[in-house]
């Protein structure tokens, strides 16, 4: 691992290390028998593949870090990956051929149809799914299944903590609209991000707060100039946006270019992480903070976080990853966990095994919360700022929320429910 020599390799994946000879090379003895097949089920092809493809990466880091620490169980790890095409009965259709292989501990499932999809075949083919990156309360509520587990924090965690953001760097912008796509999930995180409003204003700036009807958009779409017009004529001064990828891109763009970058002091973002930065370069937005799955930068003190970041800026020469990378690499970190703890890779040991486990990533420690495996994690935002670098923006500021302080109460086959709606 660049950078890292045999020793810190170890102390970070804690655990799963067999130590060799001392004073010689590090050459892991291998059991008897097959290695352990880990099946990662995401987008690698199209518009998603932008997500799936670093996510693939971070767990085949992962599997590298712990084969070179002896493995599991003195057994290799090795990632077999199938393209979903972010899509729901392709993803079922690449799950059942994993099934078929052998290969029933898989992972990936960006996309919350593609996790709904999957999750109705787990139990009757003895299989697991640790989704990455999906976030609908739906699924470690209403649509639970005992063989599924989310590495990622959920809509309920991440909204209401970027509502707790607001509060804390925003105090006295008191009045807030949204925008974002007219589906299911656009509603969810809308809701979740003004039931935060509405409990951590009065406690944290001593105010209340006046919410203003959201503005809706479709997917795909090339010109949002009607909808950004509506939000001029709003008197909200706090803006949160949950439309994602090419979407939030042209829409700051046209945002930018009808002066609304002049109105509201502040953009609260659900998830385009480095993407929209990236995109828009010296036309970046000023005010802009986002959700992210994992800030590398927030992280470097530990570990575990260090050695993906430098494996990452190593094999790609990219030094933003998105946080996609660090759920992927914490979804195998998990597995070998599990593995490790069962005494075997059987999908019904292995869940069990997993719930209630507490277990260090590159984001710090999780746990999977037993009574519906959600996980309980860092929630991470960062600020951008305008700068005359030739990227045109920088990180300005970065603000981790304990997952502990903004979880929702366990409600495996129910509805989450809101505390100020």
């Amino acid at each position: 691992m660049h950078g890292l020599n045999r020793r810190q390799l170890l102390s970070g994946i804690s655990g799963l290390a067999v130590a060799g000879v001392a004073g010689a090379p590090f050459m892991p003895v291998w059991a008897q028998g097959a290695p352990i097949r880990l099946g990662f089920v995401g987008p690698l092809s199209g518009a998603q593949e932008i997500l799936g493809a670093p996510m693939l990466l971070g767990a085949q880091i992962a599997a590298e870090q712990i084969n070179a620490a002896g493995g599991v169980l003195g057994r290799r790890l090795e990632i077999v990956a199938r393209d979903d095409k972010a899509a729901g009965p392709e993803a079922v259709k690449q799950a059942q051929g994993l099934v078929g292989e052998g290969v029933t501990l898989m992972f990936g499932a960006i996309q919350t149809a593609v996790a709904l999809a999957i999750m109705p075949m787990l139990q009757q083919s003895n299989a697991s799914l640790i989704s990455c990156a999906a976030i609908a309360d739906s699924l470690t509520h209403e649509a639970f299944v005992p063989h599924y587990f989310r590495i990622s924090d959920n809509s309920y965690m991440r909204y209401r903590a970027l509502a707790h953001v607001m509060a804390q760097k925003y105090p006295t912008v008191t009045r807030w609209t949204g925008i974002f796509p007219d589906a299911a999930y656009g509603h969810q995180s809308w809701d979740g991000f003004v039931d935060g409003l509405k409990q951590y204003y009065p406690e944290i700036a001593k105010t209340k707060v006046e919410i203003a009807e959201p503005v809706l958009t479709k997917f795909g779409a090339t010109d949002f100039k009607t909808q950004l017009t509506s939000l001029a004529r709003t008197p909200s001064e706090g803006l949160f946006n949950n439309t994602n990828g090419a979407d939030a891109v042209t829409l700051l763009s046209q945002y930018a270019g009808m002066g609304l970058d002049r109105k509201f002091k502040v953009i609260a973002d659900g998830a385009n992480e480095f993407n929209v930065p990236k995109a828009l370069g010296k036309r970046m937005v000023p005010n802009f903070w986002t959700a992210m799955h994992w800030y590398f930068g927030g992280y470097q003190d530990s570990p575990l976080g260090r050695q993906l970041y430098e494996a990452y800026v190593t094999k790609t020469g990219d030094k933003f990853p998105l946080g996609y990378v660090e759920q992927g690499h914490a979804a195998v970190i998990a597995y070998a966990k599990g593995i490790e703890k069962a005494g075997g890779a059987d999908a019904s040991a292995v869940v069990k095994a997993l719930e209630g486990l507490s277990f260090d990533t590159a984001k710090g420690r999780r746990t999977f919360r037993a009574e519906d495996h959600q996980a309980i994690l860092d929630v991470n935002f960062v600020k951008f700022d305008l700068d005359g670098s030739d990227a045109g923006w920088k990180v300005g500021d970065f603000v981790r929320v304990a997952g502990a302080d903004v979880i929702e109460a366990p409600t495996p086959g129910k509805a989450v429910e809101f505390k100020f709606k």
